[in-house]
């Protein structure tokens, strides 16, 4: 068996098999799904376009046929459809991630603060090329549970093509809609022309219409610009590092996406709002790291348009993929940055007088996770909203759980950010095909995938002569 054969076979027992741990439904089930779901309705539930030329529906329905949201309507006739009952669910469309080292989710357990996680990268050489399946396959399943539809895979860790290959495997294994960025320089040695190629041809071929390929420039150099000139060429994007392309304002464009940003200058967000540059926001790991707040306020009074902020879940050995979080912090951030720009920082009562209207509001949250994502990536014409046309990257998301409250009459942007949680995520669409339903995923042995990322993460371990960490941090 080929290499490449083989991680489709690693990639499909695990993605059939019969789950174990009650997580999963069947794969006779799932076969069943995917057959049936080729034409579904989904029913009667709240729905939240988040298109600005469409009206939120109290009560709606969302028609998809071969992966296509074809009508959303007050009421949708459509009787060879498999009906969806979203009753007491918010129906709007799947979360987008821009930024993540997918390849580094397996650390879990061992990477306390950014010390222990930069020096963590000493693994990378003790990787096999199956470990970065492994750990791209476990990410992206936990992006799936948690309603994120579409992730960018920013793949710093890449040592050859074969690395490469198998993380294209692992995500078109689970699904899920991607954006995978090859390092455009690895350990000095510029990315060839020739091997992107490879690539785009490995997703033509193989990618079902679900992947992208991006060029990440950590570390460039002297290659910068050249291999900037050769992504265009190809039509590579997103194109992006982490903020040392902003001194090249005159190569830079809106296929570029600008990460983090805690502390940013406001030269750097006159770049930003002048270019057009994406941005990714890192509302878990930042502050958990106490590098700072996502710099809301800073970019939209600086001039960046929404549609271009977006979110990222940027490292899962830290912190979770939890999109309901990251759009909570969002608007938390944003309103602390407000409140010190209007000098009324731990004067509660002068807030409460002072009537402040919120630059960043809730539904401007649920933007940033969904369309402004999309823009961000480039897949705006494709995901992002409930716009008839476009491919049906769906989620609902339950609102009669305990941290949730199904009363008539409440803004249901408000549940989503203040209260959502990934549990609440009752079903996902991709593409048009169910992943997850009821709350679990279908067709996926979730305790298979789980137990291997783990024994991944001990033999890389055992490999690397890593000593047990400190178990009182």
């Amino acid at each position: 068996m080929t290499r490449r054969g083989a991680l489709g076979a690693m990639g499909a027992s695990l993605l059939t098999s019969v789950a174990t741990s009650g997580q999963s439904a069947s794969a006779e089930e799932d076969a069943a799904a995917v057959q049936s779901s080729r034409e579904l309705l989904i029913r009667g539930g709240y729905v939240l376009p988040v298109d600005p030329a469409m009206k939120d529906l109290v009560k709606g329905d969302v028609h998809i046929r071969d992966g296509e949201i074809v009508a959303v309507a007050e009421t949708v006739n459509a009787p060879n459809a498999e009906v969806i009952d979203a009753a007491e669910m918010i129906v709007m469309p799947g979360f987008v991630d821009t930024h993540w080292h997918m390849w580094n989710s397996i650390w879990r357990g061992i990477a306390n603060d950014a010390t222990e996680y930069f020096s963590r990268h000493a693994l990378l050489p003790h990787y096999t090329v199956g470990d970065h399946h492994t750990a791209v396959q476990y990410a992206a399943l936990e992006a799936i549970n948690a309603g994120i539809t579409t992730c960018h895979n920013w793949a710093h860790g890449l040592r050859d093509y074969n690395d490469v290959e198998a993380e294209l495997q692992a995500l078109a294994d689970t699904g899920i809609r991607a954006k995978m960025s090859y390092s455009g320089v690895i350990q000095g040695v510029a990315t060839s022309i020739e091997d992107l190629q490879r690539a785009l041809d490995w997703i033509a071929a193989n990618g079902n219409g679900r992947l992208g390929l991006g060029m990440t420039l950590d570390g460039a150099g002297e290659h910068f610009a050249r291999q900037v000139k050769m992504a265009r060429k190809l039509g590579l994007r997103p194109i992006t590092d982490h903020g040392t392309f902003m001194a090249f304002p005159d190569l830079v464009g809106p296929e570029f996406i600008f990460t983090h940003g805690a502390g940013i200058a406001p030269e750097a967000v006159a770049i930003i709002a002048d270019k057009k540059i994406g941005v990714a926001l890192c509302p878990s790991t930042d502050p958990m790291i106490g590098n700072g707040l996502p710099p809301v306020y800073a970019l939209l009074s600086g001039g960046v348009a929404l549609e271009n902020i977006s979110f990222s879940v940027d490292v899962t050995s830290q912190t979770p993929a939890d999109p309901f979080a990251c759009l909570r912090t969002l608007v938390n951030s944003g309103r602390i940055q407000q409140v010190e720009a209007s000098k009324l920082t731990g004067d509660l009562m002068g807030i409460v007088q002072a009537g402040l209207k919120w630059a960043f509001s809730y539904r401007d949250a649920v933007q940033v996770g969904t369309l402004s994502g999309a823009n961000v990536l480039g897949l705006a014409d494709q995901v992002g909203s409930l716009t008839p046309g476009k491919r049906a990257d769906i989620i609902l998301v339950r609102t009669d759980a305990p941290n949730m409250l199904p009363a008539a009459d409440t803004n249901p942007t408000f549940q989503l950010v203040q209260h959502g949680e990934p549990v609440n995520v009752d079903t996902v669409i991709i593409d048009g095909i169910i992943r997850k339903r009821h709350g679990k995923l279908t067709g996926v042995d979730v305790g298979a995938i789980v137990s291997k990322a783990a024994q991944a993460q001990v033999a890389i371990r055992k490999r690397a002569g890593m000593p047990m960490p400190n178990l009182d941090l």
